[in-house]
Order: C-alpha cells, then sequence, then structure tokens
C-alpha cells in the first residue's frame, strides 16, 4: 500500500487563526471607509501562524490556508453574493471584494517589510522563525519581496499608473504624466466632476457600456486608493 499523503490541517485548526478570525471581522466595517491599516495588521498575523510549502512563516499569504482564511473573513463580512442577487449586485461585490483585498494587500506591504527588517535585530527570533537564513536581506531574497514593492503588485501597480495617467489626461486635455505642479488641481477637478454624477447620469446606457463603466471605475477606485495612501 502505497504510503498516505500528509494532509494539512484547515486553518480552523492551527492555533490562534480563529482569534484573528474573531478580531478581523469587525474591522471589516473600517474598510468600507477606506481605513485598512488596522485589518492589514491582523491579516499579517496570520502570515506568520500559516506556513508555506516549506515550512516556513507563509509572508507571501500563498498558502492554501492563507487564501482560505481571507475568502471566508471576507464571505462573512458580506462581500459574497446570496441566491438571487441580481447580476448588478454580483458584479458590485465581487468589485467589492477585489478592492478590499488589493487595499489590504498595499497596507500590509509596509508591516511586512518593517517585521522582516526587525530580524536583524533579533537573531535568535530570526533563527527560531526563519531556520537558515542569516538576515533580512536573506529574507526578502527568499520570498521574494522589494522592501518598496510588492512584485505580486506589479501588473496591479500598471493598472493603476494607466488609470491615473487616463484621469490627469482628461483633467488637463493632454495625454502625458500629471506635473506635480499640477498634482492638486486634477484632485480638484476630478472631485469636482465625480461629485456632479448621480445614477440618473447613467439611467440611458445600455447594459454594456454599464458593465464597462463599471470596471473601469474599479480601476480607478484602486488607483485613486493608491493615491491617497501615498499623501499619507
Amino acid at each position: 500500500m502505497p504510503p498516505r499523503k500528509q494532509t494539512t490541517p484547515h486553518w480552523q485548526e492551527v492555533p490562534g487563526a480563529q482569534d484573528a478570525m474573531d478580531r478581523a471581522l469587525p474591522l471589516l466595517a473600517a474598510v468600507r471607509a477606506r481605513e485598512y491599516g488596522p485589518l492589514a495588521a491582523v491579516v499579517f498575523e496570520t502570515a506568520l501562524l500559516f506556513a508555506n510549502a516549506d515550512g516556513l512563516p507563509d509572508l507571501g499569504r500563498t498558502s492554501h490556508n492563507a487564501k482560505k482564511w481571507m475568502s471566508d473573513l471576507l464571505d462573512a463580512g458580506g462581500y459574497k453574493p446570496v441566491p438571487g442577487d441580481s447580476k448588478e449586485r454580483r458584479e458590485r461585490l465581487a468589485a467589492d471584494r477585489q478592492a478590499v483585498l488589493q487595499g489590504v494587500r498595499a497596507a500590509m506591504s509596509p508591516i511586512r517589510v518593517t517585521y522582516v527588517r526587525s530580524m536583524d535585530g533579533n537573531p535568535a527570533e530570526r533563527e527560531r522563525m526563519f531556520p537558515g537564513l542569516t538576515s533580512s536581506d536573506a529574507i526578502f531574497a527568499y520570498y521574494k519581496i522589494k522592501p518598496k514593492a510588492q512584485s505580486e503588485l506589479r501588473l496591479e501597480d500598471y493598472h493603476r499608473k494607466a488609470a491615473l495617467q487616463s484621469i490627469g489626461a482628461a483633467a488637463l486635455g493632454a495625454e502625458t504624466d500629471v506635473p506635480s505642479s499640477r498634482g492638486a488641481e486634477v484632485v480638484h477637478t476630478v472631485q469636482r466632476a465625480v461629485a456632479a454624477l448621480t445614477p440618473a447620469s447613467f439611467a440611458s446606457l445600455d447594459p454594456q457600456t454599464r458593465d464597462q463603466l463599471r470596471r473601469e471605475l474599479a480601476e480607478t477606485r484602486a488607483a485613486l486608493l493608491a493615491l491617497e495612501e501615498s499623501l499619507s
């Protein structure tokens, strides 16, 4: 008889994971106000609870448990359609869910970098958590983490940049990057334009156009979130 394949425990069986879930759920309310920091801090705790394929902390959050924990959190927080939901509501929930994931990832990036850097000042803890990795640089290299940008966000960063360029071009009437001297002007122009929009502005649009606008708005929202965080 071939040896039985070793199974990974469900996230609920990992010590501390349920406590993190219980603390994360109330923090989803702040996410609706685009305050991702508190939730990101708890999500990062789970990166230290779950293990990757090598048995090391799952800083990249690539394990099944890390993904399932986050998925279950969003499901419990109302970011999941229910039977009978309209197509429009399902698409809106999917866009909101993606926005939360992007916001948490962006907010968690500096938390993760700070934690890894702290290992240089605590070699005993570094050896306990990351055996064989002798410095923060070695940890960054192993996980393919860049201190100033997550490799996982490269594609998203491209879409953010494209969306921001489109915003600037629309506000300035030019197909160029917005110069720093006119950044505030563009923000004010975009704010006034968005404030003037109402649901009635889209009432006569056909379904295909509405779907396209919904996708563009989701990308623009992610771009504006990244820009907002850069002003913090």
